[in-house]
């Protein structure tokens, strides 16, 4: 089928990359020297270095004997070869073109699926079946809602009401508790009996150490006459 459409050349790795060159002409040359259709200048590009020729189906690309060769998708060219969209062209082992073809059919038809086209017909208007009755929506009845309730207002307490109640012990058949002491009246006790412990050890130490005293010395043990009564009561020859 002949057809038509938009063909062009992008440099992706080049002296000007990104640079767009549209295909227009039925054979188009390139190379390194400006008498070419698309200069390319790059010392790995031959003066005439590859030709583009146009076909139904696109252009075809043919080397024109350069010295680093031309490439299709990395395999090098040796004779004719068509190409397809988003090809990538190299000339030489440093510049790489994007081939991009967008091919348009000759007429408006629709291929069918046995290979014969069709013309185009637009899309009719849809238009509702009048056969299908319509109804008008159900109504449906107010929702009912229980009558609000209020609570009753809060009262406000006094202090006095607030505070706990003494329990009445006879109303239950129970006697009275006893009070219990405080800490303070059971510390007091805890060191009256322990000064009265102390007083008692401190009077038996004394005594002891008065008794020593006075045996060992023979003039208080015998000078005082109580001292000496019970000295020589116990012990005759204690005095002489």
């Amino acid at each position: 089928m002949q057809g038509s459409g938009s063909f062009r050349l992008i440099v992706r790795r080049g002296p000007q990359p990104n640079q767009i060159y549209e295909l227009s002409k039925d054979v188009i040359s390139l190379g390194r020297d400006i008498t070419n259709d698309i200069v390319v200048n790059d010392p790995e590009v031959s003066r005439h270095h590859c030709r583009l020729t146009r076909s139904s189906a696109g252009y075809t690309l043919e080397d024109l004997g350069s010295t680093n060769g031309s490439f299709v998708n990395g395999q090098r060219v040796s004779g004719p070869r068509p190409l397809n969209n988003g090809d990538l062209i190299g000339l030489g082992e440093t510049v790489t073109l994007v081939y991009e073809a967008t091919m348009l059919p000759a007429d408006l038809g629709v291929r069918s699926p046995l290979g014969t086209e069709a013309p185009y017909q637009p899309p009719s208007a849809y238009v509702p079946p009048s056969s299908v009755p319509s109804y008008p929506p159900a109504q449906q009845p107010a929702p009912s809602y229980p009558p609000p309730t209020y609570a009753p207002p809060q009262q406000t307490l006094t202090p006095e009401q607030l505070a706990p109640k003494p329990l009445d012990y006879q109303q239950f058949g129970y006697p009275y508790p006893e009070t219990p002491l405080l800490p303070a009246q059971r510390g007091l006790g805890r060191w009256f009996f322990l000064g009265c412990g102390c007083l008692l050890v401190a009077c038996i130490v004394i005594s002891i150490a008065s008794a020593l005293i006075i045996d060992s010395n023979e003039s208080l043990r015998c000078g005082l006459p109580i001292i000496r009564q019970i000295y020589t009561t116990v012990n005759p020859r204690s005095c002489p």
